[in-house]
Order: C-alpha cells, then sequence, then structure tokens
C-alpha cells in the first residue's frame, strides 16, 4: 500500500527539532489537532561494515607527494610521481631567440608544514625527462619502469622542510624545491615553440609533440612525505646586444613561468605500500577500517528495508519523512607520527563508486553523500539521507544494489560563491577526490553507530 507525502503544519516541524531521543521506536509531543498529530523517532536499525582493500586510486590532482615514510602503527609508505606540463601559447619571440635562454629551473612548492614526518631529515629528489607518452587512465599502482632512462637525471637536489635559520625564508608562507635543469632542455623548448608554435597549443599536444613529461623520484632518505602543491618551470631569459647609440652593452632580462603543472594534464602519484601487521590483522578480525591513501575503504549494506518497512507499518494515516541520518562513531589507531583519521568520508553506492571518481562527480544527496570526521565527538554524521529514502519508498522492490554501500577516504575541495549580500561567504564543494594528501587511518565502530529516521504521522479518523 503506498502512503500520502504531504507537508504536516509547521509547528510540527519545530516539535521535531526539539526532540533529542535516539531511542528505539517512541511517539514524541501533544497532539496539535485533536492529538492526530505525532513525531515519531525510530532509531532501531543496525549496520555491519566489512573492509575492503583499495587496488589503486586515480585522483585528478595537481598535488605531488614525494619521499618515504614508515610508521609503525600505520606501515611504509612511499611516492614517486610522473607528470606532464600545460606550456603557454605564447613565448617571448620578439625580444628573445632560443640562444637567449640562460637556464630552466623546476620549482616544487609546498606550504609550510605540508609534510608529514621528520622536518630535518635530509632528502634526494632526482628528475628524469620521460622518453614516450604516458599511457591514459594510469592510478597509483602505475610503475614506470621503462618511461625514463635512470642513467640520466635531468637533476639532482638534497633537501629538507626547515628554513635552517634563515629569517627571509622563515616569513614565507611556503617552501621551494629548486632544481636547475639542462639549459640546452630550455633552448630546445624555445627552438620547438618558434619551429612550429601550434604544438604548444595544449598540453596533450606538446606531450605528444615536444615534451612527454617528467618523473620525480625520491633518491636518498627516508623519514617524510612532502605534498608539494605547486609545480612549473621557469624560463631565464638573458638578451645583450650592443646599443649603437651609447656604444654600450644594453642586458635585457626575464623569467617566464612558462610550463605548468594543471589539472588539465596528466599527474600521477606512484605510490607504494606496505601496511603494518597491526592494521591486517584487525581486518582478519572483522573490524572495519578506513586507511588511506590506496588502504581499506569500508563496504556496509544500509538498513532500508527494515526503514521503508518501518514507515509503512502504520497503516493508517498520512506519513512524512523529516529526516534520516547515521551517526558513525570512529576509535583512532594510536601513533606516534600523529596519523588521524581521513578528513572525509564519502557514502556512495557501491554499484556507483567507480563512476563517481572516473567521471569526477560531486554527492547529489541521493546515492553519494559526504561528511567531515568530526574530531570533537570522534564520528563521521550523515545527516541528510532524506532524499535516499523518499526514493526507495517510491520503489515497487529494493533490490541489494540499492542498499550497498562504500565508505570511501576522501578529500573534498570547495569554491566560494559570490556574497549573498547577507555578510557571509557561502561555499559549495568543487571536487572530490581519493584521498592523497598524507597517511590516514581509523576504526569505524558500527556496533555503536545511531541510524535513525524521523516522521510525523497524522492518524486519520
Amino acid at each position: 500500500m503506498k502512503y500520502q507525502l504531504a507537508h504536516i503544519v509547521a509547528a510540527a516541524a519545530m516539535l521535531f527539532a526539539a526532540s533529542a531521543c535516539e531511542d528505539t521506536t517512541s511517539n514524541i509531543g501533544s497532539s496539535l489537532v485533536n492529538d492526530d498529530v505525532k513525531i515519531v523517532i525510530d532509531s532501531a536499525f543496525t549496520a555491519n561494515g566489512r573492509s575492503v582493500a583499495i587496488q589503486s586510486i586515480r585522483p585528478k590532482t595537481v598535488t605531488q607527494i614525494l619521499g618515504k615514510i614508515d610508521v609503525p602503527e600505520y606501515g611504509r609508505l612511499s611516492s614517486s610521481v610522473v607528470s606532464q606540463f600545460l606550456p603557454s601559447t605564447e613565448l617571448d619571440t620578439a625580444n628573445f631567440v632560443p640562444s637567449d635562454v640562460d637556464s630552466l629551473i623546476l620549482t616544487l612548492r609546498y606550504a609550510n608544514g605540508s609534510f608529514i614526518g621528520d622536518s630535518v631529515a635530509p632528502m634526494g629528489v632526482n628528475v628524469y625527462a620521460l622518453t614516450k607518452q604516458l599511457p591514459s587512465g594510469i592510478a597509483s599502482d602505475f610503475d614506470p619502469e621503462g618511461y625514463y632512462n635512470p642513467s640520466k637525471p635531468l637533476a639532482s637536489i638534497i633537501y629538507n622542510a626547515t628554513s635552517l635559520g634563515s629569517d627571509s625564508i622563515a616569513k614565507l608562507t611556503y617552501r621551494d624545491i629548486r632544481l636547475k635543469l639542462p639549459r640546452e632542455l630550455g633552448r630546445e623548448l624555445f627552438q620547438k615553440f618558434v619551429d612550429n608554435p601550434s604544438s604548444y597549443a595544449n598540453g596533450k599536444t606538446f606531450a605528444n609533440e615536444v615534451f612527454p613529461g617528467i618523473y620525480i623520484r625520491n633518491s636518498f632518505g627516508a623519514g617524510r612525505l612532502t605534498m608539494v602543491s605547486q609545480t612549473f618551470m621557469s624560463m631565464h631569459l638573458r638578451h645583450i646586444e650592443m646599443n649603437e647609440t651609447t656604444e654600450k652593452l644594453d642586458t635585457t632580462d626575464a623569467v617566464h613561468q612558462y610550463f605548468l603543472v594543471t589539472p588539465e594534464v596528466l599527474n600521477n602519484n606512484n605510490l607504494s605500500i606496505n601496511l603494518a601487521s597491526t592494521l591486517t590483522e584487525k581486518v582478519k578480525e572483522g573490524k572495519s577500517l578506513l586507511v588511506a591513501p590506496a588502504g581499506y575503504e569500508v563496504e556496509f549494506d544500509f538498513p532500508t528495508r527494515e526503514m521503508v518497512a518501518a514507515f509503512r507499518s502504520h497503516k493508517d494515516g498520512v506519513a512524512v519523512v523529516n529526516g534520516v541520518s547515521m551517526n558513525l562513531p570512529v576509535d583512532t589507531i594510536q601513533n606516534d607520527f600523529k596519523v588521524s583519521p581521513p578528513p572525509y568520508a564519502l557514502m556512495v553506492l557501491k554499484k556507483d563508486r567507480d563512476a563517481f571518481f572516473a567521471e569526477n562527480k560531486l554527492p547529489d544527496g541521493k546515492t553519494s553523500f559526504y561528511a567531515a570526521y568530526d574530531a570533537s565527538n570522534n564520528r563521521y554524521h550523515f545527516g541528510a539521507l532524506r532524499s535516499y529514502i523518499l526514493e526507495m519508498l517510491d520503489k515497487e522492490e529494493i533490490t541489494d544494489e540499492d542498499c550497498n554501500f562504500c565508505l570511501v577516504p576522501v578529500q573534498v575541495n570547495f569554491e566560494n560563491l559570490a556574497d549573498s549580500g547577507y555578510g557571509g561567504t557561502q561555499q559549495t564543494e568543487s571536487e572530490v577526490l581519493p584521498y592523497l594528501i598524507s597517511p590516514a587511518m581509523c576504526e569505524l565502530r558500527f556496533d555503536k553507530a545511531k541510524i535513525k529516521i524521523t516522521y510525523s504521522l497524522q492518524t486519520q479518523k
């Protein structure tokens, strides 16, 4: 039997907001019209999670993770990078020629504190030119072997993550790892633009016809992962000519960031992960773990059928779903490196999981949702599941696919909306990516979860 879904008077919603009961089914409040309207809060639902290994992730991001780290309670994680560049479509050929390229500098820029591990440990980086095109669709398990010449690095450097006592560097909000690339490479890139400017039309053409990209890997040291947020090549130009009027040499200098790593080009973090035995043992014991990057996600069956049956059990009257939520407690896993739970968890139907990331979707509030980690209460709270249940109420038959969800560690990025005129800045989600920024882990406590549906019930006489 189908039931009419209608809005009850606003007072009913106010009554619901004031109630705080999270026990099993109960009737809350006094009557509104002849004792006919009641608020029902049903939290007699349970779910069980199961950890599932993540084979690889494919976040479309400009972030680059470099280095290696060993966290006893987490495991060992190392990362290298393969990346293409988006070139400028205009090089300054009016004032310079290829022989004026004085140097080509690769800059890896990261924000202060954007690392995990030992800030003073010396770490080494090698940069290589890619010798052939990267395949499309590469992911975190990509092996760059055969795509570069290991005997011919373009540049190498030893660096750390501190300012080393320099006041001028300490005042900056970022740190740079700067590598001087061969001048011949810079002149070659300039000459190819002169010969065929159309080869600089976009990142794909540039990679195919001019420069396939670079491979960056840790060459020395351990104990730190650095999260690079900007990567670019700067061309330093110097033109010297005789001034016929003064009979002296005139020098023209310029620096241009002609080559950038952007979302439009391939940028892939090649991850190598060996999780700690303490984590794998927890999984064998049936614990529900979120571990990132590319560690574990959790599958679970939402109690959709039970929730719909409870709602439909009131055979007389009109019922309106006011809210559906899941409060999922978290146990942190003790460690000395401050590895914490993922900042966000995505709840998405398992059948839609791969397409969600492949098509760069955003949560729609019906088949996918996200929750921020609440460190004060150690939980993920999914508070807006109402639209999902409403769709299930309209179905003749609820299938297993309708109930089977994944919880995935993710990073949610935002963008500011135009000022609404009420004195506040609004934000909206711009992208949801598999979590990559740094090691993260926690245990989800489904045995303590609160899954509830709240609805208004008006009995018809």
